[in-house]
């Protein structure tokens, strides 16, 4: 019995592992050389689900806020490329944090 009883904790256990689900956030580079560049991200999560109204915020390399907003109805946020090094955050509630370097945006 104490047998059976370990087999489904770790069955249930298992099965809860497979709900998981991480923040994923693929930006890219779009240049545009009479209104400038412009990155563009789109939030989703690792199970293909989108991510809209989601927190999204730019820092310069000085920790300052450059653009801060939320994602829209796509999923998608666009922001002015800052001059020099970046990083972006995206934040959608408690365990589903991520941030990326500039040096992960596709096209720079």
């Amino acid at each position: 019995m104490l047998r059976n009883t370990g087999l489904f904790m770790l069955l249930l256990l298992m099965s809860s592992l497979s709900w998981a689900h991480y923040p994923v956030l693929n930006c890219h580079l779009s240049q545009n050389p009479t209104s400038g560049d412009t990155v563009i991200c789109s939030a989703s999560f690792s199970d293909k689900s989108l991510a809209p109204n989601v927190v999204i915020e730019v820092y310069s390399e000085d920790d300052e806020v450059v653009s801060q907003g939320r994602t829209n109805d796509d999923s998608s946020y666009r922001f002015n490329r800052p001059q020099g090094a970046f990083f972006i955050l995206m934040d959608a509630g408690p365990g589903h944090a991520l941030e990326i370097s500039n040096e992960e945006v596709t096209g720079l």
